[in-house]
């Protein structure tokens, strides 16, 4: 439904976008990942035709929206687009925002379109209420709704959620994938936060300054990270330099399993917190630890483990309330699944 290809762009000579290529399947539902600054929304305000790219296509469907040839004014793309601040008139009332875009429809087709909506959107008892009286959640499903009813090929969403608090934040973010996903519309959202993505998307793309540096389901994206930019993103990690010595990495903390590296090879090893684990039978890889601080976080707890040997530390995250002792000495071994092995960076 959504292809880029090589997109380029820059701001008075500075580089925003550097070859950006995706494609979206029909009814997908993909993320742009990435930190302030690494061209997220500029990719989407190219999709839309806000803004006009240095190179590249932008297609949809079987149409040419841009190229070098041609550009696709932006009232022209049949491209649905939900902003940050929702946007809605605020001289209109709720049937009214939501009818805004329907103007190819008769009036009888448009009102009917605009009763599906209230209703899909559990909006019937605010139709003639204006934006102001309106709690934040009720505005985002509104702004949806007028996304939603000219029925676009695509759909666009910037950071929709991040004005919201966070229960309210989680039950419309729940929402909007449920509304998204039954109305099979092929969406592209943008947001800064991993977790928002890995329970949104059916695809992320991870972006760093102006490229993608990975694009994948988030389990694999989550499971297999390409880099130590795309293993640190997805929350904290444990970052510990070492050196390859044939089947193993030497540590400041123990040995860890080889991953097909040379020896000599100076490489980071990046551990999740919920890969390391205390409850050792056998010969612990990394240990004894002693425990330094214990932090009760709902389901589960946060250890902050000490190394004597190398006077370092390592945040162990551990489900359920576990009661440990500050000082305490633990045998600590590792999931090689929550490990990751690069080459060190320059």
């Amino acid at each position: 439904m959504l292809k880029l290809q090589g997109l380029q762009w820059a701001i008075e000579g500075h580089p925003i976008l550097h070859g950006i290529s995706l494609e979206v399947e029909p009814g997908e539902l993909v993320c742009l990942l990435g930190p302030s600054g690494c061209g997220k929304t500029s990719t989407l305000r190219i999709i839309a035709g806000l803004e006009c790219s240095d190179a590249g296509a932008v297609v949809v469907g079987e149409e040419i929206f841009t190229d070098e040839r041609t550009f696709v004014p932006p009232q022209r793309r049949d491209i649905g687009f939900l902003f940050q601040d929702t946007a809605l008139f605020p001289h209109l009332t709720v049937v009214e925002n939501i009818g805004f875009g329907l103007t190819a429809l008769s009036q009888s087709a448009a009102s009917a379109r605009v009763a599906q909506m209230l209703e899909q959107m559990q909006l019937e008892e605010h139709a003639q209420k204006y934006p102001h009286m309106l709690s934040g959640g009720q505005q985002q499903r509104v702004a949806l709704a007028r996304a939603l009813a000219p029925k676009p090929n695509l759909l666009l969403l910037d950071e929709p959620f991040s004005g919201l608090d966070t229960h309210l934040r989680r039950q419309i973010r729940n929402e909007t994938r449920h509304v998204l996903k039954s109305t099979g519309v092929t969406t592209l959202m943008v947001t800064h936060d991993w977790e928002e993505a890995m329970l949104v998307a059916d695809r992320i793309a991870l972006m760093r300054e102006g490229e993608i540096r990975q694009f994948a389901s988030p389990d694999e994206i989550y499971a297999h990270p390409i880099d130590t930019f795309s293993a640190e993103f997805f929350g904290e990690v444990n970052r510990l330099h070492g050196e390859v010595s044939g089947e193993w990495i030497e540590t400041g903390l123990g040995r860890i399993e080889n991953r097909g590296y040379p020896s000599g090879t100076p490489v980071e090893v990046l551990i999740r917190p919920e890969g390391l684990r205390i409850d050792v039978e056998g010969k612990p890889s990394l240990g004894p630890a002693r425990v330094c601080d214990v932090q009760f976080v709902g389901s589960s707890s946060l250890v902050q483990l000490g190394f004597d040997q190398d006077r370092a530390h390592v945040h162990a995250k551990l489900h359920g309330h576990r009661k440990l002792a500050i000082g305490e000495h633990l045998p600590i071994d590792i999931d090689a699944s929550q490990t990751f092995v690069f080459p060190k960076e320059r």
